[in-house]
């Protein structure tokens, strides 16, 4: 099987019809059909079963597949390796981030990127922490951005900015206490919303909410700060977000306090160590410092204490 039929087998096993995959390819059905069938003789057995909802694979097919999915996913590399050297203004870029930065700084950076290079493509994944070694050993993205230095012996782990970790709660849950009250005090009767998982978050919140001493009990436990972040806006508890969610918080409806108490969190960018970053990812990554600074900058929207 040459690099072309790998093409073909791979375009027809991911989308199930000649159609479609001529589509992916850019040729026509009858070429595909030809090539499946070339190749096929040239195995000497079927490649792909006709079913009323579309073509699937044989036993043989799904062994060639588990073998060869490796081999096409580096000529995919390949070929983008070599479209992002042949012009310094187009290529693409493959990024993934936890979703906290996903949703908070991704489109400071995204709508900053597009206007210095208008003719470069972003692919972008919202992952969690624990996904990103799979992303950028197998190539899916060509770097990561998260919370902490990651453990894992094959990837590079470069230090954005560090920044201090915030504890949020609704604005109506905050006006309740006197204005002189502690922390503690304002809290005592608040529930604390937590994260499930290995979230580098979750110590954060329980170390906090064993100082408080918050309201023992199971209460709820969700896997997104974002979601957290919903329930503590409607007024059903109080959870701790990190530096970048906390500059994009509405103060109309929600209270940000600085938290001292907790050691600052830093944000880093990830590649693996064998496959670095291309000319187009490393152009976006360097324009990460300043536009962290920026959005780093004093905002009214959050309250120290």
């Amino acid at each position: 099987m040459n690099l072309r039929q790998l093409e073909v087998f791979q375009a027809v096993l991911q989308t199930g019809n000649m159609s479609a995959a001529a589509r992916l390819l850019c040729i026509t059905p009858s070429a595909v059909s030809k090539a499946v069938a070339h190749t096929e003789l040239q195995l000497g057995y079927r490649l792909f079963n006709r079913t009323p909802s579309g073509l699937t694979p044989t036993p043989e097919a799904q062994v060639l597949a588990a073998e060869s999915t490796g081999i096409y996913r580096q000529l995919d590399a390949l070929k983008r390796t070599a479209r992002n050297l042949a012009t310094s203004d187009s290529g693409d870029v493959r990024l993934a981030a936890i979703p906290s930065i996903t949703h908070e700084f991704l489109p400071r950076l995204l709508q900053h990127h597009a206007g210095l290079h208008p003719q470069v493509g972003v692919e972008v994944r919202t992952i969690h922490q624990d996904q990103m070694t799979q992303a950028l050993l197998t190539r899916s993205a060509d770097f990561c951005l998260g919370f902490y230095k990651h453990p894992h012996p094959q990837i590079a782990s470069d230090l954005l900015v560090s920044g201090r970790l915030y504890l949020a709660v609704a604005t109506s849950v905050w006006a309740r206490a006197p204005r002189a009250a502690s922390l503690g005090a304002r809290l005592a009767q608040v529930p604390v919303v937590r994260l499930v998982g290995d979230d580098p978050m979750r110590q954060s919140i329980d170390d906090i909410a064993q100082r408080l001493g918050s309201p023992a009990g199971p209460g709820i436990q969700v896997q997104t700060s974002r979601l957290a972040l919903e329930l503590v806006r409607r007024g059903m508890g109080w959870t701790v977000v990190d530096f970048l969610t906390a500059t994009g918080l509405d103060p109309a409806h929600m209270v940000a306090q600085e938290l001292h108490e907790l050691a600052p969190m830093s944000l880093y960018s990830y590649h693996a160590r064998s496959f670095p970053p291309s000319l187009q990812a490393t152009r976006m990554l360097a324009m990460l410092p300043a536009l962290l600074h920026e959005a780093l900058q004093p905002n009214p929207k959050t309250t120290r204490r």
